[in-house]
């Protein structure tokens, strides 16, 4: 099976993105021990501050489907919402990796 990666670029409100943060890091903790969940991900945060890339990989395409009909996502999209001003997630498949990056 091909891992794919579903990375999401959004663009926060000012006032929200520390509790953005904080509550995707509480989140993705509870997630990561569902069965066939994310195999882990990463969260960057632009330097100018409001601008979060959310990645997350999964085993298959059929495991990030699963998770993406869980109600629990849907229940913390739902919670995040208002923090939000664009998102724009979009999945990938790896081509190359160079380096130590991992």
């Amino acid at each position: 099976m091909t891992k794919v990666t579903t990375i999401n670029t959004l663009v926060l409100k000012p006032e929200h993105v520390a509790e953005y943060i904080a509550s995707q890091r509480e989140f993705t903790s509870a997630i990561s021990a569902v069965p066939n969940g994310p195999l882990g991900g990463r969260l960057y945060k632009s330097i100018q501050g409001t601008k979060i890339v959310l990645v997350s990989q999964f085993d298959s395409l059929a495991a990030q489907t699963a998770v993406m009909g869980r109600p629990e996502l849907a229940a913390q999209i739902e919670k995040l919402r208002p923090f939000v001003e664009s998102s724009s997630p979009a999945l990938y498949e790896e081509a190359f990796t160079y380096g130590g990056f991992r």
